[in-house]
Parts: structure tokens; sequence; C-alpha cells
């Protein structure tokens, strides 16, 4: 009976998700489908559009890198202005420069669709974590803001496999076109739900948001992310091509679901073992993990036998490497909390964008599958700056 009563429609309400945390999550599982799909039908479009395989890569450069550089910019900029407005208008902004994309009638178009993409993405995804925060109940807060994450997971285990089979089988226009439908389902139901008003919070000027970087034992501390992410994604971006030379299949997304199955598994256990053992020895073992691998694909991948266990382990040390180093340089400046892994997040979009930029300047002189080498020579440099890192804090 003491139970029955205890649970009043006050109680009820804090135990549930708010609905549109759920839509929030949609959104993420918009922009992340968006940002790898490319990489899965990028010989498509370097076919239909009359570009090099190598200069079909920069359209993941410029999203990356003005999603990377436009974020704390963007922020700083909009500071001032209604957080609901700005997240409703660049989400149905992100969704119109989507539609924009899958009808580009030429490669520069196409371009220019891209970097306006970045933009929106880069506003939206910041206002989307924390407005999830804000629907919640203060216990109920990392829960939101898992499921608005998760978004960004799920679409690494399916937005970008369904958006490559839509590739393959119906043309690269479409894949934009899922990404803007997508897009737009969560757009229109926002708009119909409304948003709270937020809480008022400080805005920090640009100038507050790079303060870090004065600081070289915190921009030492970053470049684990930005290196390590160059040598993954400047093969990742191309993997489509180095899949179909080596396998001689022309149907990548199946293989793409193994990528993202291991992504989702190291995303689950990750976390686990940085509370339990440190942050360090994880970045230590994925580094290393992902020189051999990076080294060890182009014969990993002459038959399935090896490929799917080459792209799971390979998937499952992304998490390993990225969300330990936000637990590293939590521990290292817990006074800039909220502005080092703004940082750390650019890094990570910087770090993609140079690994197509390079990958594509190197696929003028040496072949596909020549590309993980010098992924492995980016892997061992981060590894090498992490060294220097702990160093210069006086760890062993």
């Amino acid at each position: 009976m003491l139970n029955t009563i205890q649970r009043t429609p006050a109680v009820e309400r804090a135990n549930k998700i708010d609905p549109r945390i759920l839509l929030l999550a949609l959104g993420m599982f918009a922009l992340g489908t968006d940002a790898f799909v490319v990489a899965g039908v990028l010989p498509v479009i370097a076919r239909e559009t009359g570009v090099t395989e190598g200069l079909a890569g920069q359209l993941v450069t410029v999203f990356s890198l003005t999603y990377g550089l436009g974020a704390p910019l963007l922020a700083a900029v909009t500071g001032h202005w209604s957080r609901n407005r700005i997240l409703v208008i660049a989400l149905g902004a992100f969704c119109l420069s989507n539609v924009g994309s899958a009808l580009a009638p030429t490669f520069g178009v196409l371009l220019l669709m891209r970097i306006l993409t970045g933009c929106f993405a880069a506003l939206y995804a910041p206002l989307a974590y924390t407005t999830g925060t804000t629907l919640a109940t203060p216990e109920k807060r990392g829960q939101a803001l898992s499921l608005v994450l998760g978004g960004l997971v799920i679409a690494t285990v399916l937005g970008s496999p369904l958006g490559t089979w839509v590739g393959e089988h119906f043309g690269w226009r479409l894949s934009f076109g899922l990404v803007a439908l997508l897009a737009g389902i969560a757009w229109a139901a926002l708009m119909l739900c409304g948003l709270p008003k937020p809480v008022d919070a400080a805005t920090l000027s640009l100038r507050a948001r790079l303060a870090p970087i004065k600081e070289p034992r915190l921009l030492l501390a970053l470049s684990p992310t930005l290196l390590g992410n160059l040598g993954l994604y400047m093969v990742y971006t191309y993997l489509a091509l180095l899949l179909q030379q080596n396998m001689h299949v022309m149907a990548i997304s199946g293989l793409l679901i193994v990528f993202g199955l291991g992504t989702a598994t190291g995303n689950w256990i990750s976390g686990v073992v940085a509370d339990r053992i440190g942050a360090v020895r994880p970045i230590i073992g994925a580094l290393i993990g992902l020189a051999i691998i990076l080294s060890t694909l182009q014969f990993a991948t002459n038959s399935l036998v090896g490929g799917i266990p080459a792209l799971f382990l390979w998937g499952l040390l992304v998490p390993f490497l990225n969300l330990s180093q936000q637990h590293r340089l939590l521990s290292l400046a817990p006074e800039h909390a909220n502005v080092i892994l703004a940082l750390n997040s650019s890094m990570l979009y910087l770090g993609i964008a140079g690994g197509a930029a390079l990958g594509g300047v190197a696929l003028r002189y040496v072949a596909v599958t020549q590309l993980g080498w010098l992924g492995t020579v980016c892997a061992l440099l981060a590894l090498l700056m992490l060294v220097l890192s702990m160093r210069v804090e006086g760890k062993p």
C-alpha cells in the first residue's frame, strides 16, 4: 500500500524520459549518418560527378573542417540568442542543406552544400546535448545525455550502412535524401511538441572557449585526439575503395555494419574500463592496436575471413581512443571541463578533415592499399605525443 501511495503523478513524471529527448537523438542520428555516409558512397559520387576519388574525399574534409572550426566560433557568435530557436533553425537548415546536396547539379555545388551542412551540424549538436539534459530531471540527466549521444552511436551501426546501401542501389543522391528525411521528421516533431524555456546560463566568449590552448600542457594533451583520428580517417574515408579493390565486391554496406557493431561494443565497454584502470592504458592500447590494424588492413581485407574481424576490432578501438581521451582531459583540467571537451570535439573533427584531405592527396602518388601505412605513422605519432604529455604532467 505504501508503494502505491508514493507513486504520485509527480513521481511518475520524474521516472519517465521526455519523448522530446528521443527527437533530439533522431537529429543526432541524422547528423551521424550524414557525417559517415560519404565514405560508403564515395566511389559512386566520384564516378557520377566525373572527379577523382581523392577529390570526392574532400566532401568529408570540408564537412568535418567546418564542423571542427565552426563549433566554438558559432557557439560564441550565437551565444546571446534563444537556444531553442537556434536549435530548431539549425536542424531545419541541416535538413534543407541535405536536400541541396541531393539536388546538387555539379561537384562544386555539392562541395558548397557540404560546407553549409557542416555549419548547421556544428550549431545543432552542442545544443542538442544541453537541451536534452534540461528536459530530464537531475537524476535522469546522465541517461538523457546518453540517449542523445546514442543517436551518433546508432548512426555508426545502422545509419551509415543504411545510407550506403541506399546509395549503392538507388544512387548517392538518395543517400543525402535519406538524411534529409530523418532530420525533417525530427524538426517537424520538435516544432509540434515545442521545447521548454531554457535555463539561463553564462555565455562564454570565443576567447574564453579557446583559453586552454594557451596552456602548452593542455594543447599537448589534445594532440592524440587530432593525430589518432588523422590516421584513422585517412583510411576510413577511402575504405569503400579499399574493400572493393581487395575483396572485389561492389556492395560494402554489410561490412560497414561490422565496423559499426565494433564501435558500439567499444562505446559500451570503454567507459567501464577507463573507470576501473584509468584512461591512459586504454588510450595506449587503442593507439598500438590501431597501428597494427591499419598496417595490416591491406592484407586482412583480401578475404571475408580476415576482413570481418579486422573491421570489428578497428571499430572497437575507436571509442577506446576518443572516450578515454575525454576521461583523461577531464582529470587534467576539471576547471576547464566544458571548454576542454568542446576543444577535444573540435580536434576530433579536424582530425577527420585532415585525414580525408591527406588521404586524397596521397592517392595521387600511392595505391589505396598503401594508405594504411600512413595511418599507422599518425597513430604512432599520437602515441609519442601521449607519452610526452604524460612526462609533462609528471606521470610515469
